[in-house]
């Protein structure tokens, strides 16, 4: 087998685990709550998705096996305009958030509150970017190109939805695949071309709060998510500032990042 090849098994297997991982979590709380015993299997689902499947499967695997691999990813932009990218992420809030946003602003929700969620939701929205544009696009892309590695990382990114029925019951629809599957490809490529991974996740979490609270679902106790979300969070972006503060002289693939005209004019 290729070295190629071994890769892509190996990003699979960390991709199916992480998976499997959310799925059981999802089935002790769904069969607490049939049973009556959420109080006991809620906290075990809860140390399963924060110490074992979101810090190890979606964080620290996939950026230890990105810098082993030699991948090409950025967490913030090294040729790129950020003040550009900032605004052309800007723009795609305004467009396909709108209507949320002015139905968010009906609601009376407290800002201390909504920013509680705000920071809590980061634990659905931001953790799982190293997995899925750090690990397995670069990958996918290697063995495939580039149109595939967006489709099937955009897939895969939707499928992994399925696994969370009992938390997000909504992500198990046809309806939702596909929207998952649309905004996620519309997120690697903001990526490809901003460079800017923070950026893009962090714009992520703002679309998804929001589609969050509006629906009904709002995260405002300051409680172990909130501290674990934190926690996790807070080292993870730590690790990306300091990782392109200390490597910002790493080789640089062109043909690896999107550009389009007006980048080849400007430069």
């Amino acid at each position: 087998m290729s070295d190629r090849r071994r890769q892509l098994a190996v990003a699979l297997l960390i991709y199916t685990l992480f998976t499997l991982l959310i799925l059981c979590a999802n089935v002790l709380n769904y069969v607490g709550e049939r049973d009556g015993t959420l109080e006991t299997m809620e906290p075990i689902a809860g140390m399963i998705l924060g110490f074992v499947a979101i810090p190890v499967f979606a964080i620290a695997l996939p950026l230890w096996l990105a810098r082993r691999w030699n991948l090409e990813f950025s967490f913030w932009p090294r040729r790129k305009n950020w003040l550009a990218g900032v605004g052309v992420v800007f723009l795609y809030l305004c467009l396909t958030q709108q209507q949320s946003v002015a139905q968010l602003a009906t609601m009376g929700i407290e800002t201390g509150d909504f920013l509680v969620h705000f920071v809590s939701t980061m634990m659905f929205h931001v953790s799982y970017y190293p997995l899925f544009a750090v690990l397995l696009l670069p990958v996918v892309r290697r063995n495939f190109g580039l149109a595939s590695g967006l489709v099937v990382t955009s897939a895969l990114f939707a499928v992994y939805h399925l696994s969370g029925f009992y938390y997000f019951p909504a992500g198990v629809t046809l309806g939702l695949q596909v929207l998952l599957f649309v905004s996620f490809m519309a997120s690697l490529l903001l990526y490809l071309w901003t460079e800017n991974l923070i950026l893009v996740a962090m714009a992520h979490n703002v679309g998804g709060s929001i589609g969050l609270a509006v629906n009904g679902t709002l995260f405002n106790q300051v409680d172990e998510l909130l501290v674990v979300t934190v926690l996790l969070m807070a080292g993870l972006l730590a690790y990306m500032v300091v990782y392109e503060l200390r490597h910002r002289g790493r080789p640089y693939r062109d043909g690896w990042w999107l550009r389009v005209h007006i980048d080849r004019q400007a430069s």
